[in-house]
């Protein structure tokens, strides 16, 4: 199908947070100045918050909103409504999007892995492209009772259904080729993060004051694969500073079973730790970030994404330390903003925090800043996705055109399909 105007919808679920907060800097970006041939909408959830929402392009909070887990009385009904929430979902905006016919395809932030193969198939039924943002390659977080073949098989699945990937560094390029094999995929096509735009900026003394302070900010979501701590068990070696901890609580038993037990351990050792577990407040963020000296991303090995939080440091100007996982190293090869360390040690990361704080830097630190912000803009994502969007409708046949015995499966394949099956 090859129209005029190609309109493409994003599929972003979530009504706040990272994703949301993406997909509406994205679309701003590829809706203002107009594109010609190009025209974008937005689908999420009846309770997106308004702060997501824009008059550049249309925006369809249709989509069932999830319940939040302490409304539900035990573990059991939880996980019953998640497994509910999901299909139910999909097959709303199935039905939503077989009746828009100016769609011509669908680009999605977020999906359910156990079900995106058969929506990616159905959608290309109704002759409409499917494009997917891989912002992590496998999720942070696998299902205790599915095993983690199954999940990559999910994952493999849908990628080969996609008409076009979208990944943030070409490193993560690299990683996610190797992870779906040697059989034909969807092109990847490597779409830079952009610069978080801030909506509510905060005075901050000079880059020198700030470093003298030894504040170090943790800052998002609490979970084992972003490394907290590492960065506790580093804070023996670092006299003299305070840590903030700011961060919405993900994996419950990775924090009572080893995050609180070391925060109480270095508090009563005299170490002041600031500890907000929980969602921070857009009009809070600025404050907080002015408020310290460095960011600390002691991501581990099994990151394999790009953080959103290195973009709010860059918004903020606020001086990095970093782990060169998953994407990160990219960023750091080609910008000072900070200091990386390769071993997942507390030494390597007490190493570059002191680094940081003795290089003096600070003139050197803000042209990085400054080169990186301009480096990283928005209307480079958009130029970007949009040249993907282009590569599909213009060299790939759609997919439904395809036949049904086309989708021949490797014996890794077979294997989990038989696995699944019993």
């Amino acid at each position: 199908m090859h129209a005029e105007k190609e309109t493409i919808c994003m599929f972003t679920p979530t009504a706040d947070g990272g994703h949301a907060r993406y997909s509406m800097e994205l679309l701003r970006a590829m809706s203002d100045p107009p594109r010609g041939r190009w025209n974008f909408e937005l689908v999420s959830s009846e309770n997106l918050h308004d702060e997501f929402k824009s008059d550049l392009y249309p925006v369809h909070p249709i989509l069932p909103a999830i319940r939040d887990r302490s409304t539900f009385p035990n573990r059991f009904a939880w996980v019953v409504s998640r497994l509910m929430h999901y299909p139910r979902r999909e097959a709303g905006f199935l039905k939503w999007l077989a009746e828009q016919d100016r769609l011509s395809g669908v680009h999605f932030q977020e999906w359910t892995p156990w079900l995106a193969a058969r929506v990616f198939r159905k959608i290309h039924r109704m002759g409409k492209r499917v494009f997917y943002t891989v912002h992590n390659i496998v999720p942070h977080k696998y299902p205790k009772l599915i095993p983690k073949a199954v999940i990559h098989w999910w994952i493999r699945r849908a990628c080969r259904e996609a008409d076009g990937l979208f990944v943030h560094t070409e490193a993560l390029k690299q990683q996610l080729d190797r992870f779906l094999g040697p059989r034909a995929h969807a092109p990847i096509h490597v779409v830079p993060h952009g610069v978080w735009t801030i909506q509510h900026a905060a005075d901050h003394p000079s880059l020198r004051e700030r470093l003298a302070w030894k504040k170090l900010l943790f800052f998002g979501t609490i979970r084992r694969n972003k490394g907290l701590d590492l960065l506790l068990r580093a804070a023996e070696r670092l006299p003299g500073y305070s840590i903030t901890i700011a961060g919405e609580l993900v994996d419950r038993d990775y924090f009572n079973n080893e995050i609180l037990p070391l925060v109480r351990r270095l508090q009563a050792a005299g170490v002041k730790i600031d500890l907000r577990d929980g969602f921070t407040p857009e009009d809070e963020v600025a404050p907080l970030f002015a408020s310290h000296s460095a960011v600390i991303l002691p991501y581990t090995a099994n990151f394999m994404a790009q953080s959103g939080v290195v973009y709010l440091a860059l918004a903020h100007e606020l001086p990095v330390v970093s782990s060169q996982a998953g994407g990160l190293g990219d960023l750091f090869r080609e910008f000072k903003i900070g200091e990386t360390f390769v071993q997942y040690t507390p030494e390597a990361l007490a190493t570059a925090v002191e680094a940081l704080m003795a290089s003096g830097s600070e003139a050197q630190l803000a042209e990085q800043f400054r080169l990186a912000k301009r480096r990283y803009s928005w209307q480079q994502s958009a130029g970007a996705t949009i040249a993907g969007y282009a590569a599909a409708f213009a060299e790939r046949p759609a997919a439904d055109s395809l036949p049904a015995d086309n989708q021949q499966q490797t014996s890794d394949d077979r294997t989990v399909e038989t696995t699944t099956a019993q």
